[in-house]
């Protein structure tokens, strides 16, 4: 939930909007992203008041912007965008690996399947791999738009850390927005990928604040 502007009145409402969502498309954990932007003023506080949690760790997030390009990629690195769902399946283990996501928010491969063919319909949304001595160890994932591209789920698996792999992933993203003639990234940069994100370009625009929801203990 972003770029969240409510009235006083329409707080209540809007979260049980979106938790009607959820239950819709089975989804079990939301994120909302406050900013300094966001109404009501108080509107973190009435989110904790109705069963949202701060997650330590992962609670204040830079948001960066890069408008130029950012180092290239290693040559023993190849990161492009997936072409497969079977590469999709792949990418997204070695991102549960890189999160250390919990095995019981992990989906199943019907379900990513699923996923993958469904953005494979539209040009929005993109997902990408970095393959290393001819194994897949790192993903991300662009969200495209008219003025820029977003990453999100960019991630590394812990025994290749420190070797390009992130750069590689950013570098493959930048290179298809300018050559959708939108040459500019933001992305949400926790406390792991924001030295990275600086290093590579990026600079700090804003912080957010986010709160986690998860259906079952709302």
């Amino acid at each position: 939930m972003q770029r969240i502007r409510l009235a006083e009145d329409e707080v209540h409402d809007a979260l049980d909007a979106a938790r009607s969502f959820m239950r819709v498309v089975g989804a079990t954990v939301a994120s909302w992203w406050l900013s300094e932007h966001s109404t009501p003023t108080d509107v973190e506080q009435r989110l904790l008041e109705r069963g949202l949690r701060v997650v330590e760790g992962d609670y204040l997030i830079d948001g960066m912007l890069l408008t130029s390009p950012p180092p290239a990629a290693p040559p023993e690195i190849e990161a492009r965008a997936l072409r497969s769902a079977e590469e999709f399946v792949e990418m997204t283990e070695v991102q549960y690996a890189a999160f250390e996501f919990p095995s019981a928010r992990r989906r199943d491969v019907a379900e990513l399947v699923d996923d993958y063919l469904l953005n494979a319909e539209s040009d929005v949304v993109v997902h990408y791999g970095a393959w290393l001595d001819g194994r897949l160890v790192g993903g991300g994932r662009s969200i495209c738009t008219p003025r820029g591209v977003l990453l999100s789920g960019g991630g590394t698996l812990p025994t290749v850390r420190g070797r390009g792999v992130y750069r590689a992933l950013v570098r493959a993203r930048w290179d298809d927005a300018a050559s959708r003639g939108t040459p500019a990234l933001a992305v949400q940069a926790g406390a792991l990928s924001q030295p990275i994100l600086e290093r590579l370009g990026f600079e700090k625009v804003c912080t957010f604040h986010r709160l986690e929801d998860v259906l079952d203990e709302a």
